[in-house]
C-alpha cells in the first residue's frame, strides 16, 4: 500500500466498515509483535482475575483477600488498558505513515497523555453507566457517539469533555456504520470467548487457560485499538478532507 493510497481524501459517504477492518488487519499483521506485546500486558491483569475467580468458585468459599485482589486487579487493568490504547494509537499512526514503529516512542506519547485519557475514561464511564441505568439503549447511543473520543484526546490534545464532543461531531452522519462496527467486533469476541471457555473447561489446565485467554485477549485488544484509530482517521478524512500527515503531525 502506498502513501497515496493511505492518505488520499475521499467523499463523506465513503466511510466504510470494510475499509476500516481491512486496514486494521493489515496494520496488525505488519507489526504484530509490538501490538501483541502491548495488548498482552494490558490484558494480563484481567486474565489473572478471571482465573483467580474461577479457582475461587471451584474451591467454594472465597478467601478474604479475594475482594482486595479483585479491586487491585481492576484498577491495574484499567490503567494499563488506557495506557495501551494511547501506545497502540501512536504506533498505528506511525505504521499508516510508513514510518518505523518504535515501542519506546509510542510509550512516551502514551505516558504524556495518560492523565487526560484517565479523565476521559472516568467521565465517559460515569455517563455510560447512567445511560445503562436509563433502559440500556442510551448507553449504546452514547458509546457509538463517543467511540473515537480517545484518538481525539491524544491526537488533538483535548480535555475529556471536548474529546467527547469532538467524537460526537466526527461520528455524526455515520453512526449506524460505527454501531455496526462496534457490534461486529463485540459478536466476534463473544463467540470466540465462549468457544474458548468450553474448550478450556474440557482441557482443565490452569496454565493453558491463562495462556489461551491471554493470547485471545491480546489479539482482540490490539485489533480493537487499531480499529478505533482507523475509524478516527477515516472519519476525519471523510468530513474534513485532511490526510494522514496533517492528522499525525502532532507526533513530529
Amino acid at each position: 500500500m502506498t502513501n497515496a493510497t493511505v492518505s488520499a481524501p475521499f467523499a463523506e459517504s465513503d466511510f466504510r466498515v470494510g475499509r476500516v477492518l481491512g486496514r486494521t488487519a493489515t496494520i496488525l499483521s505488519q507489526h504484530f509483535v509490538i501490538f501483541f506485546l502491548v495488548a498482552a500486558v494490558a490484558a494480563l491483569p484481567t486474565v489473572l482475575l478471571i482465573q483467580r475467580n474461577a479457582d475461587a468458585m471451584v474451591g467454594g468459599t472465597p478467601s478474604p483477600d479475594l475482594f482486595l485482589m479483585i479491586g487491585i486487579g481492576v484498577v491495574l487493568a484499567g490503567v494499563l488498558g488506557l495506557l495501551s490504547q494511547a501506545v497502540m494509537l501512536h504506533a498505528a499512526f506511525q505504521a499508516m505513515r510508513h514510518r518505523p514503529v518504535s515501542l519506546g516512542d509510542s510509550l512516551r506519547v502514551g505516558l504524556s497523555r495518560v492523565l487526560s485519557i484517565l479523565g476521559l475514561a472516568i467521565v465517559m464511564g460515569v455517563l455510560l453507566m447512567l445511560g445503562f441505568i436509563a433502559l440500556v439503549i442510551p448507553m449504546f447511543i452514547l458509546l457509538t457517539m463517543w467511540w473515537v473520543a480517545t484518538p481525539a484526546c491524544v491526537v488533538e490534545r483535548t480535555g475529556p469533555w471536548t474529546s467527547l464532543k469532538r467524537s460526537a461531531a466526527l461520528t455524526k452522519g455515520h453512526r449506524w456504520k460505527v454501531f455496526g462496527l462496534i457490534l461486529l467486533l463485540f459478536i466476534v469476541n463473544l463467540i470466540v470467548t465462549q468457544i474458548l471457555e468450553v474448550v478450556l473447561l474440557l482441557v482443565g489446565s490452569d496454565i493453558l487457560s491463562i495462556l489461551a485467554r491471554l493470547f485471545w485477549g491480546a489479539i482482540y485488544g490490539a485489533f480493537n485499538a487499531i480499529a478505533v484509530v482507523m475509524a478516527y482517521h477515516d472519519l476525519r478524512v471523510a468530513k474534513e478532507g485532511v490526510d494522514i500527515e496533517q492528522i499525525a503531525s502532532v507526533f513530529d
